[in-house]
């Protein structure tokens, strides 16, 4: 599990974690069943205290995308395949609607922010850099 932690980000290494595994799974590279790294074991990989890792894994849980089993370990939760799709959409939504919040702040028309759209979308589906 190839996780990257950015100390100049600003985002708490939990969040990070949290959020970098919940993309894996949600994108089918962690399947339903996988076993993760312990506590201890990515603590010593990614150099961060218990409590990081324990919080990161408690948020994952509480959004039932891992479990924990007592004396077996944490794993993908059963269900977050079948609720991912879902969650994606929900997600997705939030970030688009925060995005266009910004741009009516900045003063753009709907016009404006739909060409932006469009062209965010050409971009990022060719693969170009800004």
């Amino acid at each position: 599990m190839d996780i990257q932690l950015n100390e100049s980000s600003g985002i708490p290494f939990y969040r990070q974690i949290k959020d970098q595994i919940a993309a894996l799974i949600r994108t089918g590279h962690l399947e339903p069943g996988m076993r993760l790294p312990s506590v201890r074991e990515l603590t010593s990989t990614l150099l961060v205290s218990l409590i990081t890792v324990r919080r990161a894994y408690a948020d994952l849980e509480a959004e039932r995308l891992i479990v924990r089993r007592q004396g077996q370990g944490t794993f993908v939760s059963e269900e977050a395949s079948s609720m991912s799709k879902e969650q994606r959409f929900r997600e997705g939504r939030d970030v688009l609607e925060k995005a266009v919040e910004s741009a009516f702040s900045l003063g753009l028309a709907s016009e404006e922010v739909e060409q932006l759209l469009e062209q965010c979308l050409e971009t990022v589906q060719s693969g170009e850099k800004k």
